[in-house]
């Protein structure tokens, strides 16, 4: 589940019914493990694919950089149908494609060492294992910031349906502001992707063809170069 306290407090709301949310599925499908394959290659403009459900409606909706790793916002309704609880899970094609990509990258990480034994295979298997990591790291916290914008704006369309069912009670409310996440734009990620494995590239070359050959000063200067890079913006990552 991910930023249950602001889910939580989305769902604290009684006064919204089912037939309000129900108003929000424009893409009605059945959720699952077909569905969310097909989806992962379409970027909905609209909001939202759902399913409805007797005590529950499920929404989502597919993003550039989440696509098939988007999550589902299950919204839960009492005997009266008013909205008591919304919680949120990973979508299935999104569970299958994380198992598979572990499995993957483990088989990956041992060809190095399966091929040219141990000793001389040993590095490449760790090379393998940095860059699945640091990839790993971006994608993480970019999923994370888009996780994030998603539950804000089903939070603002829930508010923006009791505004318009009870006016009188936002009178003299400030208008709130969805704070902007502006750290992992498209720019940056792709930034990111290109420069990320270009660096890892040079540090691996430096230190298995350059350093060998005695050129211990463009090596130093290579890995200090990259490796800067790399670290600070990796700590740049994860302190926002």
């Amino acid at each position: 589940m991910i930023y249950t306290t602001t889910l939580a407090v989305i769902s604290k709301n009684r006064m919204i019914e089912k037939a309000d949310i129900e108003e929000l599925v424009l893409d009605p499908k059945k959720s699952n493990l077909k569905t969310h394959f097909n989806d992962m290659f379409f970027i909905k403009n609209h909001r939202y694919s759902g399913e409805i459900r007797e005590k529950e409606i499920l929404l989502w909706y597919s993003s550039h950089w989440l696509r098939g790793g988007y999550p589902i916002f299950h919204l839960q309704f009492d005997s009266e149908n008013k909205l008591v609880g919304i919680k949120s899970e990973l979508n299935p094609f999104g569970k299958l494609f994380d198992k598979i990509a572990m499995v993957m990258i483990g088989i990956f990480s041992l060809l190095p060492i399966l091929g040219n034994g141990f000793m001389k295979g040993w590095l490449g298997s760790v090379f393998i294992l940095f860059v699945a990591l640091v990839l790993f790291l971006i994608m993480r916290k970019a999923s994370k910031s888009e996780k994030k914008i998603m539950v804000e704006e089903l939070k603002e369309t829930i508010e923006n349906i009791e505004k318009e069912k009870f006016p009188e009670k936002f009178v003299g409310k400030p208008q709130k502001e969805i704070a902007k996440e502006n750290e992992w734009t498209f720019k940056k990620i792709l930034t990111r992707i290109f420069f990320y494995p270009i660096s890892v590239l040079v540090i691996y070359f430096c230190i298995t063809e350059i350093l060998p050959n005695g050129k211990v000063t463009h090596a130093f200067f290579g890995i200090s170069v990259c490796g800067l890079y790399l670290v600070a913006d990796i700590l740049n990552i994860l302190k926002k």
